[in-house]
């Protein structure tokens, strides 16, 4: 009988870096060994503190290796877990949905960090996994949240992800390019009063950058909740900003998250729509990243 294969903790780790740091930053790779230390092997974030003299058997380290090759296919990390945080929550992730990024956090603290009062009645505008939904709902108890989304998967995916965090928003299945439907359904959710901040990460990447994109992005998210045309990509934020207005509130707000080169434009477009008061904000990377607008 032969005795089991054992790899020592260190020796597996560097090889795991090495395996990786192609394609991630350091700071990326020691994220994903954490993680694959919790999530596959079970193993705490305060047990592994002390794991240098851990051996890994021929078990842990094919799931390690079986991670890895994953990871080198371009499946996100966050699918192959099955989940990602945001705003402090745990949420469900996979192919349904856009897997949420970190300047959407920041467009989240923007609108908790601008409320004087808590909001009444609060809107989600193709809410997707319903990430900014979710995280509102949370933040905001005693608010009414909504989302509306056109992709069915996607909010398949919201509603596991609220039923599991026990958070009381409502989806709605809406065309915001259907102005007539998008405007049924807003007057359906301002039946008893009307928005006071409407929140929006709509597609706003032009076809002609997606040569440009990693395959993780493209073959692994769904592209309709990306991409707009070449010749209109304010397609999404035009048809949501002419839509909402009459359903703010006096003192409500529209935020935007938008692409970093249209901006302006957008910018522009909201204060043409009758807009005012119209606000832009950087992000960490210190792009033009976010708009907000008054009536």
């Amino acid at each position: 009988m032969t005795s089991e294969f054992f790899v020592d903790f260190k020796v597996q780790k560097d090889i795991f870096k090495r395996a990786l740091e192609k394609d991630f930053s350091i700071t990326e790779i020691q994220q994903i060994w954490r993680q694959i230390l919790i999530h596959f092997l079970s193993i705490s974030p305060i047990e592994q503190i002390s794991m240098g003299s851990h051996q890994f058997s021929a078990a842990e380290t094919n799931v390690i290796n079986n991670i890895v090759q994953r990871l080198h296919n371009k499946e996100p990390f966050q699918h192959i877990i099955g989940e990602v945080e945001f705003y402090g929550l745990e949420l469900k992730s996979d192919a349904r949905g856009l897997i949420p990024r970190p300047e959407t956090e920041e467009l989240v603290d923007w609108v908790v960090n601008d409320q004087a009062f808590e909001p009444s009645n609060i809107l989600d505008v193709c809410s997707g996994s319903g990430c900014i939904t979710l995280a509102l709902s949370q933040l905001f108890p005693d608010a009414q949240v909504s989302g509306i989304e056109n992709s069915r998967n996607a909010i398949s995916l919201a509603e596991e992800n609220a039923i599991s965090l026990k958070l009381p928003v409502q989806f709605k299945e809406s065309d915001v390019l259907n102005t007539n439907q998008f405007k049924n359904t807003l007057k359906d959710l301002t039946k008893k009063v009307l928005f006071d901040v409407i929140v929006s990460n709509p597609p706003y990447i032009p076809q002609a950058e997606k040569d440009n994109m990693d395959l993780v992005v493209l073959n692994h998210e769904p592209n309709e909740a990306l991409f707009v045309p070449d010749d209109d990509p304010l397609v999404f934020y035009r048809a949501i900003a002419k839509a909402v207005l009459p359903f703010l509130s006096t003192s409500g707000a529209i935020y935007f998250e938008c692409h970093y080169l249209h901006l302006e434009n957008t910018r522009k477009l909201l204060i043409e729509l009758g807009f005012n008061s119209v606000e832009k904000r950087k992000d960490m990377q210190g792009k033009w990243r976010m708009l907000k607008a008054r009536k």
